[in-house]
């Protein structure tokens, strides 16, 4: 199925409904990923590993740049 039929098909209420899903998936990604992150930075740092705490540092940076992403998205 293609995307114009599948928008052409779909209520407005299904749309808003899967937009919404879709919403929530990113906070949960970016939040997960963000303690993750947290935990590479920790390790790296009990390890005195300097790799490992910017590796840490930069999956903070890019989850939390996809959870604000999440915040700036159109929700109509």
């Amino acid at each position: 199925m293609k995307l114009s039929e599948w928008r052409a098909g779909a209520s407005p209420e299904r749309r808003s409904l899967i937009r919404s899903k879709i919403h929530v998936w990113l906070a949960t990604i970016g939040t997960l990923s963000s303690v993750v992150g947290i935990g590479v930075a920790i390790n790296g740092g009990l390890e005195f590993n300097r790799t490992k705490v910017f590796v840490g540092v930069g999956i903070i940076v890019v989850s939390t740049i996809v959870y604000v992403s999440m915040l700036f998205a159109p929700s109509e």
